[in-house]
């Protein structure tokens, strides 16, 4: 799933009339993969820990939480920018050649990390 939403940013932003180096693409997909995995990891979090009834979401320990935060997407970044270069990107790339991928408009694909991330208020408000 994750590999078909990389190559369809990458289609994406090179369809803008601005053009962009290969080079910008690819950060531009590993920033938004980074993103949307962030946001993922966010919503599991809040359900495990409204679901344990876990004392983390303290207010008096907020600086931990988005300690851990910014650690899982440094972490996440790092891995993506490593496992979408080289051999992977064009595995991935052959795959949606063969199954004619088409790029999608760009605030389309943000506006799914930005539902997610209104899901995980929305829960963390509820309850």
């Amino acid at each position: 799933m994750f590999d078909q939403l990389f190559y369809k940013t990458v289609l994406s932003y090179k369809a803008q009339a601005k053009k962009q180096k290969h080079k910008k693409l690819m950060s531009l997909a590993t920033n938004y993969i980074t993103v949307l995995q962030l946001s993922i990891l966010l919503v599991v979090s809040i359900v495990l820990i409204k679901a344990t009834n876990s004392t983390f979401l303290l207010y008096s320990s907020i600086y931990e939480q988005v300690f851990y935060i910014i650690l899982a997407g440094i972490v996440l970044y790092l891995f993506n920018a490593l496992y979408y270069n080289g051999k992977r990107m064009l595995q991935i790339k052959n795959r949606a050649i063969k199954e004619n991928t088409k790029g999608t408009e760009v605030w389309k694909l943000w506006s799914i990390p930005i539902v997610i991330i209104a899901l995980g208020f929305i829960l963390l408000k509820a309850a």
